[in-house]
């Protein structure tokens, strides 16, 4: 009986929109920090229409997820850009020193797309590999405790909340708020592609599976 056991490659990439197109693009893949656990919450609004004394129909509303992921300490450089906070450098040329301060609201903060990869106990093969889009940080914490004699050590839970995009993806016709693909022996070798850029319902065919080289067999 297989069962999730096992997560790695959550990386991240800034979303940006085209204000006269609504057309979404995707910065730099970077890594988020290394994970230690994976958790998803999917909820759906949904209101029952009573007529007659029966329910009649139940209408549903939008659907919302939202993921946990338990982390390393995550560098200050990607916690900032994740929370949108002021950055303040102080110093100058090597001896420069960057600083941040949290803003008072969440405004600032950018909508992500969040990839990462799930296993059920081979730890060099994941079973599923996954892009979630239109994302925005709710929290990410942050504790520490006092050095004693023993081996224990604190790391930060990050919470974020996907919504539907905006527009719908062509391929699909419609607003889907993530991309699954599972993962074999027959397509392993497509991990580091998956994670090297966004994959999207609409670029996936092209990336994943490029159509091969035409050649000539006539040529002599």
């Amino acid at each position: 009986m297989k069962q999730y056991r096992g997560c790695s490659h959550l990386v991240y990439a800034i979303e940006t929109e085209d204000p006269s197109t609504g057309a979404v693009s995707y910065g730099t893949v970077k890594v988020l920090a290394p994970v230690k656990s994976v958790s998803r919450d999917i909820a759906s609004d949904n209101e029952k229409v009573y007529a007659d004394n029966v329910v009649q129909q139940t209408t549903y509303g939008a659907t919302t997820i939202t993921r946990t992921f338990e982390t390393t300490r995550i560098s200050p450089d990607v916690m900032a850009e994740l929370m949108g906070d002021s950055t303040i450098t102080l110093g100058e040329s090597t001896s420069a020193v960057t600083a941040r301060a949290t803003t008072p609201d969440g405004s600032t903060r950018p909508y992500i797309a969040v990839g990462y990869a799930l296993h059920d106990g081979d730890a060099s093969q994941p079973c599923e590999v996954v892009w979630a889009y239109h994302g925005k940080v709710n929290s990410i914490s942050k504790s520490s405790a006092t050095i004693d004699d023993g081996t224990g050590s604190e790391g930060q839970s990050v919470e974020i909340g996907f919504v539907a995009p905006k527009k719908a993806w062509t391929t699909t016709g419609k607003r889907n708020l993530d991309f699954v693909l599972p993962i074999t022996s027959a397509n392993s070798d497509k991990v580091t592609t998956f994670f090297a850029q966004v994959i999207t319902p609409d670029n996936a065919a092209t990336i994943l599976t490029p159509a091969e080289p035409v050649t000539n067999s006539n040529v002599e």
